[in-house]
């Protein structure tokens, strides 16, 4: 992959790193040459990302993060110089429309939607200071297609694509 492009001198930080595609973007990252800072909301189930990329010679950094509490986010993540940010968390709970609860509704939104734009906040103010970054959101087919029992995962992951669209025209020429 070095021979492609090289991401070295680089910091990524990949939410929910803790398996399926934020680890193998995390390790990814590793190979390409970054250095990482990866999330969960437990740091023992970081351990297996981050001994791949540890093995690459690559410096990682675990967070315990819950992208639901965004209250927390901010001082977690103060004072890292990120370069490239992955906003992966998210989860999904499928259930009949006429059963979704307020409470069901806000951990996928608060998770997928509401945690992702605070952690890109919290990042993107270096990333603007420093004059370049980058920003992933991981959104779903179900942005585009409606998928029965699948309400709130698609309401998130739809407004994840609209923030997307916000911020890139609010950021781009700033780098």
């Amino acid at each position: 992959m070095s021979q492609l492009f090289s991401l070295a001198g680089r910091t990524a930080l990949v939410t929910g790193a803790s398996r399926g595609l934020g680890a193998a973007m995390a390790l990814a990252l590793g190979q390409a040459g970054a250095d990482l800072v990866i999330t969960a909301r437990s740091l023992a189930a970081l351990e297996g990302s981050a001994s791949q990329i540890r093995a690459l010679g690559r410096k990682v950094t675990l967070l315990a993060l819950d992208q639901t509490d965004t209250e927390a986010l901010k001082p977690a993540l103060e004072g890292l110089a990120i370069d490239i940010l992955i906003n992966n968390a998210g989860v999904e709970q499928l259930a009949p429309s006429t059963e979704v609860t307020p409470a069901l509704w806000d951990h996928i939104v608060d998770t997928n939607l509401k945690g992702a734009f605070f952690t890109t906040q919290a990042v993107a103010k270096g990333m603007l200071a420093r004059g370049r970054g980058a920003v992933v959101n991981l959104a779903s087919l179900t942005s585009f297609v409606g998928v029965p029992t699948a309400t709130p995962y698609g309401s998130s992951k739809s407004g994840l694509l609209g923030m997307t669209r916000a911020l890139a025209s609010e950021w781009a020429a700033r780098g």
